[in-house]
């Protein structure tokens, strides 16, 4: 993430291009709780608004495409929050846990560019505004990383470049991190501080030479450009190609901005544009991982660039904007995606999926659509036909012989009555159980309270009940479900 002022949008002619060659054949997934509307005489419903037409959706449950890895959702930081080290005094771990076993913290950011690390007590730099890293607020982390089961990728300062320094803290990372450190990312969003890939690369292979001979076989990740720098990704696999440094292929989007003088919205997040925007993002990346044989992930995105937008970061939007994202990367065959200031100990951004409390950290609205996202499960993407992806995104992912079906209707609640979609499931399923994510606030999309996930809310410590569940009714191979506007439904056929 950049500071104010920095952010420039693609223009929209290049990214509904760019979407559109790379998004043919792509299912869209969408989420919203299964009620029944009651009509009137008069054909309206019990809200008032005219029924909306029917939907129909076929899956294709033999027509399988990439993985829903485990852990998919992970969470990404600032470096100046492990050198603050106040998040070591709430149960962070807790949240850790009710996301799953296997997710990813990536840790750097802006603040990594002002961080400095020392391993024996030097003096910062007057540059080092962001604050210092040492071995013991490393193994702080660590604690906290390893008792969650999740995996670790540290950001090394490329600024201000040191391979020696780089070297050092990538040593006693391996040391107090162990099997849990995943990679070492070199710099963060390197296109503001060098010209172009080539400039980037020589600093980068410097470190590569002093990490790979301190620490062998450790990760590296790369170039984690800033949102609206895709072309970074193809330049430096070019460089890349033939001796790749990777492991894997790393990638920063935002699809909304207020830096400077930009604004977002509720609309704007859920509207298509966004998704072309998202496609044309992680197909740059994917392209750029697949010249060099590694996998691609978005090590830091959120809903809002420049630490988001109050009223829509930090809404219920932003949960039902969460799940859509994640399956719709994940679905083109993004490994994983780490949302933004994970903890933010300092303070609340407002797209920061955990806040400082009363002596804990609070789960906020996006945390619910990450969480959403762990409870798809894993498996392989089905194929569907959806006529109106528009305002109901639908994923399907089959595992063995579970299929489980997503809704996504992104349309205000305020203006639009409930959905009604028949599933033409493809195969011999016999029954339904259906999860929600919705809110129970007159406020709808710009809901702040009231958030449920299967009727339950995320307590303190990350306490989280076993959702509840409807059942749903199959016959035929058919199933008839009722998706009301501004909620996510999941649903896990047997």
């Amino acid at each position: 993430m950049k500071t104010p002022g920095t952010k420039r949008h693609f223009s929209r002619t290049r990214i509904a291009t760019l979407a559109v060659a790379a998004a043919v054949g792509a299912t869209l997934i969408g989420s919203g709780p299964v009620h029944a509307a009651t009509t009137g005489p008069d054909g309206s419903t019990s809200a008032g608004r005219t029924p909306a037409p029917g939907l129909p959706i076929t899956v294709h449950p033999d027509r399988l495409g990439n993985e829903l890895n485990p852990g998919f959702v992970g969470l990404s930081f600032g470096a100046a929050t492990v050198a603050q080290d106040s998040y070591a005094n709430t149960d962070f771990g807790g949240y850790l846990r009710t996301l799953g076993r296997n997710g990813v913290i990536r840790v750097g950011g802006n603040s990594g560019d002002a961080t400095f690390w020392t391993s024996t007590g030097e003096t910062a730099p007057a540059w080092a505004t962001s604050g210092t890293i040492t071995p013991d607020k490393l193994r702080h982390l660590a604690t906290i990383v390893r008792g969650a089961g999740w995996k670790m990728i540290l950001a090394v300062n490329l600024k201000h470049p040191d391979p020696a320094r780089a070297a050092d803290e990538a040593t006693y990372a391996r040391r107090i991190f162990g099997r849990s450190l995943l990679a070492i990312e070199i710099g963060n969003e390197p296109n503001f501080y060098y010209s172009d890939p080539a400039a980037y690369y020589t600093d980068f292979e410097s470190d590569v030479a002093a990490i790979r001979q301190a620490v062998p076989g450790v990760g590296i990740t790369g170039p984690d450009a800033e949102t609206n720098h895709s072309s970074w990704l193809g330049g430096f696999a070019a460089l890349e190609a033939g001796h790749p440094d990777v492991t894997e292929i790393s990638d920063h989007t935002y699809p909304a901005s207020v830096c400077g003088t930009s604004t977002a919205s509720i609309p704007e997040l859920l509207g298509t544009g966004s998704v072309q925007y998202e496609t044309a993002n992680a197909q740059a990346a994917l392209s750029a991982a697949a010249q060099l044989g590694v996998p691609a992930a978005m090590t830091e995105t959120n809903s809002v660039v420049c630490a988001g937008a109050p009223g829509v970061s930090d809404a219920f939007a932003s949960a039902l904007w969460a799940l859509d994202y994640s399956l719709l990367i994940a679905q083109q065959g993004i490994v994983n995606a780490d949302f933004m200031d994970g903890t933010n100990a300092a303070g609340c951004d407002p797209y920061s999926p955990l806040c400082p409390g009363t002596g804990d950290l609070t789960a906020e609205p996006i945390y619910y659509g990450m969480l959403a996202t762990e409870l798809v499960g894993t498996g392989r993407f089905a194929a569907l036909d959806n006529p109106d992806a528009a305002d109901v995104r639908a994923y399907a992912v089959r595992h063995g012989h579970r299929l489980t079906v997503v809704l996504d209707n992104v349309q205000d609640p305020a203006t639009n009555a409930a959905r009604p979609v028949t599933l033409n499931l493809g195969g011999a399923f016999r029954t339904g159980r259906l999860t929600s994510l919705t809110t129970s606030s007159p406020a709808g999309l710009s809901a702040t309270t009231g958030i449920t996930l299967g009727g339950h809310q995320v307590g303190p410590h990350g306490a989280y009940l076993p959702p509840r569940s409807t059942p749903v009714a199959v016959h035929h191979r058919t199933a008839t479900v009722t998706v009301p506007a501004g909620s996510a439904a999941i649903i896990q056929f047997d």
